[in-house]
């Protein structure tokens, strides 16, 4: 696909998707001082997952201790690219009622295009 065609659709279907989340980095259950909470726009997929087929590299959503109602969240690498995400940050949906939050369980940093976390929900 066409560089430009793809950054085009990508647009698309942010605008579209796309929400507020605010980041809040962590480190050993305590915010992490060498990353700056930050607010982003991102897709945050939540609910029923194994309807969708989705996993994030091919593993099972539901694992012992950890609630597979999370959600995913794809970033877009163009515009958040110096963004780091790592397991245990925490992300809150701005948009949404209550202003959920949910933990980071896995990052997928394989795509050029799309940073893509897997998370789960917190009590």
């Amino acid at each position: 696909m066409d560089a430009e065609l793809r950054a085009e659709l990508m647009a698309e279907v942010d605008d579209a998707f796309a929400e507020a989340i605010r980041h809040l980095p962590m480190a050993q259950g305590r915010p992490d001082p060498a990353r700056l909470p930050s607010e982003i726009v991102a897709i945050l997929r939540t609910g029923d997952r194994e309807a969708e087929g989705l996993g994030l590299r091919g593993r099972a959503r539901t694992r012992v201790g950890i609630n597979a109602e999370g959600g995913t969240l794809r970033i877009d690498r163009m515009i958040h690219g110096d963004l780091i995400l790592r397991a245990s940050d925490k992300v809150v949906a701005l948009e949404r009622p209550g202003q959920p939050i949910f933990e980071v369980q896995a990052v997928d940093d394989r795509s050029h295009l799309r940073l893509i976390c897997e998370l789960g929900d917190v009590n």
